[in-house]
């Protein structure tokens, strides 16, 4: 029984629609107490986690600028696979984002987005990794994804249109932005039991878009 318990406490095993974080998961902080609160401390290490929407540009980038920031000044790479728009570094450090932590990848298809998200995710120098995809993704795929998140104990971050909402996905969270006024209002699709149970959605006043993107 105590080896079948360990295997049931192992974060890459896939609990269905049990995506609720263990006590002690680690985290970044996210900047947004609100936000911290809803996500069970903030944006969670070893974990995928998706962000649905569009259009790019809204404010989805800078929402993650205080997670990237803690994630660089503390000595980790962070990998930006395939953004929609080149990074205006010196602009991002102004936002206390580290310019030489930062590794910009090009890929054209998602399948290759992929395959680079997950050769970072296996190296322990990275802490944070965002990857744009563009269309529908093998789920088998994403699951690869999910147990190379899981064994790096990064924060993994896609972006993803909306309409993937309606596919099925292994990550362990998925959230829904949207521009709202003078910000973004957040639904979790996915993810702490409270948050998503209640439905009610979470607005995140005046992300601007990070310079360049």
């Amino acid at each position: 029984m105590a080896a079948l318990d360990a295997l049931l406490e192992h974060p890459a095993l896939w609990r269905g629609r049990s995506t609720v974080p263990p006590a002690g998961t680690p985290v970044w902080p996210s900047g947004h107490p609100p936000l911290d609160h809803a996500l069970g401390g903030g944006w969670p290490r070893g974990q995928l986690v998706e962000l649905l929407g569009a259009p790019f540009g809204c404010g989805e980038t800078r929402l993650l600028a205080p997670m990237l920031a803690a994630c660089g000044q503390a000595g980790y790479r962070i990998a930006l696979i395939a953004p929609p728009a080149t990074p205006w570094l010196p602009g991002w450090q102004a936002l206390g984002i580290p310019a030489e932590r930062v590794l910009l990848i090009r890929a054209d298809a998602d399948r290759d987005r992929l395959w680079a998200s997950e050769q970072c995710l296996r190296d322990p120098a990275f802490g944070a990794l965002l990857a744009w995809l563009q269309g529908p993704v093998e789920i088998a795929l994403l699951r690869r994804l999910r147990l190379a998140a899981a064994e790096s104990r990064a924060c993994a971050i896609l972006y993803r249109p909306p309409q993937a909402a309606q596919q099925p996905s292994p990550a362990h969270q998925r959230l829904q932005w949207q521009p709202a006024g003078n910000g973004l209002r957040l639904h979790s699709l996915k993810g702490r039991g409270g948050w998503t149970r209640s439905g009610q959605p979470l607005h995140i006043p005046d992300p601007q878009p990070l310079p360049g993107t």
